[in-house]
């Protein structure tokens, strides 16, 4: 079993060791949280994707990449995402653990170094990034943009949530818009660095079986010449309820109409377990209310999920159906639910759904990504929940506890993405 250590490099900067001896790779990450701010998400979007492009050692992505191949085919990524009303910029490196490399070569050492490369000395010059790099990325960042507009799926869930959350901050795109990539340039590129580096929450995490305190002692090397200026603290979401249900249509070319339906609840983490169960039984598994009912006994759907946002208290159910399906398939939704409040829940249904929660929980700890993500995800909660501690009060959630909070979600927005005329 893991176990983690907790530092704190210097204000607003906080360093988790996940010592583990099950993998034989090993990974650092620093991940930047900033408020979600339509003026600011595209910038740092792009930013982040040229940070993992040069710096001032490796001035081209052929060095750098070069230079990564040669510490045991370690591998450099940057990811983009959003929880809450927060937007995550994380840079990354996995490689060898220092106990397979051969004389036990300090490889950790050397991605920590990589990644203080990249982050603390890229490449700048009179305030400026270099223009073809920024051109390069702008590029990328427009290409994952178009490509989440591209699958359906995911973009009907984008614009359920943008229309739910309307000029409030979760309802930003992680990403941004096209419109704001293209206006970014070199010069004020700077500026969005500069904030990143002095006024972000940063999290480093280091998941290795190897030592820490060197890599510790490097990253406040690092800060220590930084005037950090920390201006926010996180927050939880406040949902505003709105005065009537909101019901969008939307068309675009698809052959399948797409159906979000999205419920508001009080749950947030930690308070999510129930929550988490009922979303289970719902819509969450092969054996699901929805599945099984919505989907296989009257055909009206393609698919049918729901799935529960523990940042923001929010459950949608989404849904791929045909245009003149639409109607009875949201009513049908809405009767799952109901027959859950009312208790229509069997014994069969509650172990159904556990056994599948506890299952995909005992998998987070297989693969050292889904570990390190388990647990950055738990960070702008304060919180430090092993798999193992949600497994047990998972089991111990009642048909009651279930019924109770189902019963407190209501329906705030219906989005359909319609091919029709």
């Amino acid at each position: 079993m893991e176990k983690i250590i907790n530092y704190n490099i210097c204000e607003g900067v906080d360093f988790s060791h996940i010592k583990i001896k099950k993998f034989k790779n090993a990974s650092i990450a620093i991940t930047f949280f900033v408020p979600l701010d339509k003026d600011l998400v595209s910038g740092f979007s792009v930013l982040i994707s040229v940070l993992s492009d040069s710096c001032e050692k490796f001035k081209d992505f052929k060095s750098l990449n070069k230079y990564i191949e040669e510490m045991y085919g370690a591998s450099l990524g940057y990811d983009i995402f959003k929880t809450g009303n927060y937007q995550g910029l994380e840079l990354y490196i996995s490689a060898l653990d220092d106990n397979f490399t051969a004389n036990h070569d300090k490889n950790i050492e050397k991605i920590a170094d990589l990644l203080c490369e990249l982050v603390f000395r890229p490449l700048i010059i009179e305030n400026k990034f270099d223009k073809n790099i920024v051109s390069k990325r702008k590029n990328e960042i427009i290409e994952l943009i178009d490509n989440q507009i591209s699958d359906k799926r995911t973009w009907s869930m984008i614009r359920c949530n943008q229309i739910m959350f309307e000029n409030q901050k979760c309802g930003i795109p992680k990403y941004g818009d096209k419109n704001s990539v293209q206006k970014i340039e070199e010069k004020n590129l700077f500026n969005f660095y500069e904030k990143l580096i002095k006024n972000s929450r940063i999290k480093i995490s280091m998941l290795s079986n190897s030592d820490c305190q060197d890599i510790i002692n490097k990253f406040k090397s690092y800060f220590s010449k930084i005037n950090r200026n920390l201006d926010f603290n996180f927050e939880k979401i406040n949902l505003i309820k709105p005065e009537k249900i909101k019901e969008v249509t939307e068309k675009m070319n698809v052959e399948q109409c797409k159906l979000v339906m999205s419920f508001r609840s009080p749950f947030v983490r930690p308070d999510t377990y129930d929550i988490s169960l009922a979303s289970a039984i719902l819509g969450g598994t092969p054996t699901s209310k929805l599945f099984m009912n919505v989907r296989e006994k009257m055909h009206l759907c393609y698919y049918c999920t729901s799935v529960f946002d523990a940042a923001t208290g929010v459950l949608y159910i989404s849904s791929g159906v045909e245009e003149s399906n639409c109607e009875k398939a949201k009513n049908e939704i809405l009767n799952q639910i109901k027959l859950m409040q009312e208790k229509k829940i069997t014994d069969e249904e509650i172990n159904q759904a556990k056994n599948f929660l506890v299952q995909n929980l005992n998998s987070v700890s297989d693969k050292i990504n889904s570990l390190y993500e388990w647990y950055l995800g738990q960070y702008i909660f304060d919180l430090q929940e092993s798999p193992e501690d949600y497994i047990n009060k998972i089991l111990k959630i009642s048909k009651e506890d279930i019924v109770n909070c189902i019963s407190k979600i209501s329906l705030d927005t219906v989005y359909i993405l319609t091919g029709g005329k």
